[in-house]
Order: C-alpha cells, then sequence, then structure tokens
C-alpha cells in the first residue's frame, strides 16, 4: 500500500504514513488524477498513461481519445501521420483487397469475352463474328482499364499540402430525349506534392467528402493501397475517416464502425 497523500510505501499494519503522518486509507487511489483510468490496488503508475500514482501536483485531466498527443513517429496521437499503415493487420487488409479486385477484374474481362460469343450462337440478329469482336474490345478494355488501377495502388505513398479548393457548376447531356440532361456541382481539392507535383481531388455533388474535410493549408498523405488521403493533424477534427473504406467516424473511434479496421490516429 502507498499513502494518498505522499505517495510514501507503507509498512505492513501501518495506520500512519511515517513520511507524512497522513492516515492510512482502506484503498489507497480509485483512478488516475491525470487520466481518469481506474487503477489496480496498489499500482504505484497508471498502466493508461504511466504517470506515478502518488504525484503530489498530477498533471491537469485529459479526455481519453481527443488529447492531441503524440509525436509523428509514434502514430498515437492526433498530430502526426499514423504509422498503423504499415501494422499486419492493415496489411493483412490490403492484401485482401487486392485479391479481391484482381478477382473483379478477371470476371469484368472474361464475361463479355464469353457472354457475347455466347449471344452470338442463340441470336440469329447477331452475326457470331461481329460479336466474339465486340466481346473482344469489350473484355480488352476492361483488362487495361483494371490493370492500371492495380499498377496505381502498387505506387509508394506520397506527402504534399493543400493548396487551392474551387467548385464549378457543370452540365451534362446523358444522351436520348432533349430532357435526359442534368446540373451538378463539381469540387476540387488540390495538393501540391513534395516532389512538386499538383495532384487534384475531383468530386461531385454530395459526394464531396475530402472537399469539406481537407482544408487548404493542411498536409496530407496518400496511401495507395487503399486510394485513400489521411491528415497529418487531426487534433481540432470531429470525424476521422477509415482509410480502408472511407467511412466516416467519430474522432474518439479507435477502429471504423463499419469495417473494423484500424482508423489511422
Amino acid at each position: 500500500m502507498f499513502c494518498p497523500n505522499c505517495g510514501n510505501k507503507l509498512m505492513d499494519g501501518a495506520s500512519f504514513c511515517s513520511s507524512c503522518g497522513a492516515k492510512k486509507m482502506s484503498k489507497t487511489f480509485d483512478v488516475c488524477k491525470t487520466c481518469g483510468r481506474e487503477l489496480q490496488e496498489g499500482a504505484q503508475y497508471c498502466i493508461n498513461c504511466g504517470k506515478s500514482v502518488g504525484s503530489e501536483s498530477p498533471e491537469p485531466m485529459v479526455e481519453r481519445g481527443l488529447a492531441d498527443s503524440g509525436s509523428p513517429e509514434s502514430g498515437t496521437g492526433l498530430v502526426g501521420f499514423s504509422e498503423r499503415y504499415n501494422s499486419s493487420e492493415i496489411l493483412s487488409t490490403a492484401q485482401k483487397n487486392k485479391k479481391f479486385s484482381m478477382g473483379c477484374m478477371w470476371i469484368l474481362v472474361f464475361v463479355p469475352l464469353i457472354g457475347f460469343p455466347v449471344a452470338g450462337l442463340m441470336v440469329e440478329e447477331v452475326p457470331f463474328g461481329e460479336s466474339l469482336a465486340i466481346g473482344g474490345v469489350i473484355a480488352s478494355v476492361m483488362l487495361i482499364v483494371n490493370v492500371l488501377a492495380l499498377r496505381k495502388s502498387k505506387k509508394p505513398m506520397w506527402e504534399g499540402v493543400v493548396v487551392h479548393k474551387y467548385s464549378k457548376t457543370k452540365y451534362e447531356h446523358r444522351g436520348g430525349q432533349d430532357d435526359n440532361d442534368r446540373t451538378y456541382t463539381e469540387y476540387t481539392t488540390v495538393i501540391k506534392t513534395e516532389a512538386g507535383k499538383t495532384k487534384t481531388i475531383v468530386e461531385k455533388d454530395s459526394g464531396r467528402h475530402m472537399y469539406d474535410y481537407l482544408s487548404v493549408g493542411d498536409r496530407v498523405r496518400f496511401h495507395p493501397k487503399f486510394g485513400s488521403y489521411e491528415k497529418y493533424d487531426k487534433s481540432k477534427d470531429r470525424v476521422i475517416y477509415c482509410n480502408v473504406c472511407s467511412m466516416m467516424n467519430p474522432i474518439q473511434n479507435d477502429r471504423c464502425k463499419r469495417c473494423n479496421n484500424l482508423l489511422f490516429k
């Protein structure tokens, strides 16, 4: 047991502290004076924040999960890029996503490659040679698109700073009748990378997630394995986006409420 006043270790059976004379309590500490975490009986240090239980002048109480904390290297705080992108759990998720994407790619390639020739055999109005050619062209296009997407996911991470944001109203004619038109708003976020290149995030209408999340001057990191962005300073945010599934989460969350993957904090 330890003295609740000065932290001195008490002798077995002692009713008063031999150092400061304070009366012994039946239970020395209930919660940490620094972070509010419940303490185990006889603990000298808090297992949550590491502060000494017997400190005479404890640091101000901080709300767990909202402290701005941490150096960029630690990846445990809200200021600094997270190191969780390199955790075994996240790497495993990235590998699973890659396998799923490759499976979808081959499905999108083989469906038109097989489906159109089969349709040509079953439908008299469609010549077999023509259906075979159409299927081959579509399959080739899908293959190229998916290969480029997979190659993009293998590129290295990059970092940059948001330098500009703007929106523009656009008009789109979707073919067919004259009334099959629409007007939409396009939102663009411009990032200048450390290498001096310009990257843009283009979103439409209600899908303006990064446009609303990022501000001019924000430092960001792009994670190609998930095609998502991470903000360097999250200390003033109320939300954090999941880099795996892009779900918006309360900043207090440690895991995504939809996919249960670790949030990059």
